[in-house]
């Protein structure tokens, strides 16, 4: 798009401001409409209410994308929503009524594709671009910690991203210099790639004539000796193994502050794409034990297709499997990371004829499909690259005998580099796609200029497209490669600005932010299998809120992510207020 046309996208943008309730979204947009005399159709009107919820504007994301005034709340549950007059005459002599004046009432937001497994990085080394600007800091703050490392203990580093942190990155010589006697494993942001040096290889059990593990990688030189690089989870699990670990209690604490920290961002939902990927079935008795505790939101996961056998051992079904916490599929991994090099491509990456890798074969990824869809799971499978995604297509049309997706919702995780023709084969199979959409803020710069070239920059997270060819989209976090906070990823996919350098990466990919709010709402909870609970404020529904200080729909797109949230509501109870 040209900068005129950019800037008239802007200009269009910003005159909605104050001036409208109806926001009519470009190509496959939805249309909100005026809030309506009474009471929704779906509200109805009767009984009394526990609670009140008045606002200036109350964003439905019903199917009309009804806007209201105020929403009525019994038991825990939406009564009613629709105007002040009306729903105020649902309130008896013991309703609580919250006037929120000038504010915005959402559906509580959900992250679809969060992981459980990072809460244990929470004390680790953070190396990572949000603090630490090249890659010489990162290797100071390594020195130093050595340098203050107590007898028997390890640096554990974390968010370590060479993509987009200047400077070269880390080898194991580089990191026996900086380290000789304490043992270093530092892990990428993105979770597919690690470094150790020498002491941390050799308490881990690993030489060089130690063979690979299935579906990881220990990276080796051109005459075979060790570099210390690590690719995949598996290749970690001998390090996992020995090094120094939270207790389960630590455990539970560090998971809870996740999830409180989710619900200051206004979530009411997460949904974990991992379980088991680390401890098996203790990952689900870490979240049983925070889960007792009642956090303030509610939690649904995929567990991890390297244990199904465990899981069928163990009777687990798709569905509820206690208060607030569901099972809502299998998770796999076809490739591993762009910005890590091991995504799988269709072209090398630039300057190089690296074109990542499978993790596992496409008849490997198909039977795989063939079985967890034969048990009635929903399958969620990770595909960065254009030619994983290829892969993953391929193995759902095969796998599924015809069926796909429609049934169980069948996600790609990710789904980063997509073509038009590959959107065409989602529709028709039934796919959908969760975008990591912080990859077009804090990458798209490394994208475009050094790891794939400005045309295949420009299908990065295609959210327009994908929508245009009739799918529905999430956005996500993959917290902790990027953090929780689901108003920037609505700014990310309305504004699709690079952090690095400025500049805007494909304008034509950018979407309105209704269009984008439905991503961490309605359409986040319909690719959970949560939808029949939150996700729209509708009547039946539960009360899962969030209080807004400004309406994203309103104010400049560049300022979505600035909006304070006022409150967090589950179940129609205050589990946040700023």
């Amino acid at each position: 798009m040209c900068n005129a046309c950019d800037a008239k996208f802007m200009q269009f943008m910003r005159s909605y401001q104050g001036r409208r309730d109806v926001l009519r979204g470009l190509g496959a947009g939805f249309v909100a409409t005026a809030v309506a005399a009474g009471p929704t159709r779906a509200a109805g009107k009767s009984g009394v209410a526990d609670s009140i919820h008045l606002a200036s504007r109350v964003h439905t994301m019903d199917s009309h994308n009804t806007l209201a005034q105020a929403v009525a709340v019994r038991k825990g549950r939406i009564l009613a929503v629709g105007s002040r007059a009306d729903i105020l005459a649902l309130k008896g002599p013991r309703t609580r009524v919250h006037d929120f004046g000038d504010m915005t009432i959402l559906p509580g937001f959900v992250d679809p594709h969060m992981h459980s497994n990072f809460a244990g990085l929470r004390p680790w080394l953070d190396v990572g671009p949000f603090t630490t600007s090249t890659m010489d800091e990162a290797r100071r703050k390594i020195a130093e910690a050595s340098k203050q490392a107590g007898a028997g203990s390890w640096i554990q580093g974390k968010m370590l991203d060479p993509s987009i942190m200047p400077g070269a990155p880390l080898t194991r010589a580089e990191l026996d210099r900086l380290s000789p006697d304490v043992p270093v494993f530092v892990l990428e942001s993105n979770g597919h790639n690690a470094y150790a040096n020498s002491k941390a290889l050799a308490l881990a059990g690993v030489t060089r004539d130690t063979p690979d593990p299935p579906q990881g990688r220990f990276g080796r030189d051109d005459k075979g000796e060790l570099t210390g690089r690590l690719e995949e989870p598996p290749a970690f699990q001998p390090f996992i193994r020995v090094m120094s670990s939270p207790t389960a209690a630590e455990l539970t604490g560090f998971l809870r502050a996740d999830i409180d920290d989710a619900s200051a961002r206004g979530c009411t939902a997460l949904h974990d794409c991992g379980i088991g990927g680390l401890f098996a079935a203790d990952d689900i008795k870490l979240i049983e034990a925070v889960m007792a505790g009642d956090p303030g939101v509610r939690y649904a996961g995929q567990l991890v297709s390297t244990h199904y056998k465990t899981w069928k051992e163990m009777g687990l079904k798709p569905g509820p499997h206690g208060p607030r916490f569901t099972f809502s599929g299998i998770k796999a991994w076809s490739d591993g990371s762009n910005q890590g090099l091991t995504g799988y491509q269709r072209e090398p990456y630039l300057n190089s004829s690296n074109r990542g890798a499978l993790n596992y074969t496409p008849e490997e990824i198909e039977a795989l499909v063939r079985e967890v869809h034969a048990d009635g799971w929903p399958l969620g499978i990770h595909a960065n690259g254009d030619a994983a995604i290829d892969v993953v297509l391929d193995a759902y049309e095969r796998g599924t005998k015809g069926e796909g997706g429609h049934r169980l919702r069948h996600r790609i995780e990710h789904c980063s580099i997509l073509h038009d023709d590959q959107i065409r084969r989602m529709k028709a199979l039934g796919i959908s796609p969760s975008f990591l959409i912080g990859h077009v803020h804090y990458w798209g710069r490394a994208f475009q200029d050094r790891l794939l070239g400005p045309e295949r920059a420009n299908r990065l997270d295609p959210c327009r497209s994908a929508l245009a060819g009739g799918l529905r989209i999430s956005l996500h976090s993959d917290y902790n490669v990027t953090p929780i906070d689901p108003l920037r990823c609505i700014e990310n996919a309305v504004v699709r600005d690079m952090n690095e350098g400025g500049g805007i990466l494909n304008p034509a990919e950018r979407i309105t932010p209704l269009q984008a709010l439905r991503a961490v709402t309605l359409d986040a909870a319909w690719q959970c299998h949560l939808d029949n609970v939150c996700g729209s404020l509708e009547r039946g529904k539960s009360a899962d809120m969030v209080v807004l200080e400004k309406d994203p729909t309103l104010v400049d797109p560049a300022t979505i992510r600035s909006i304070r949230v006022h409150s967090t509501w589950l179940e129609g109870q205050q589990r946040f207020s700023a």
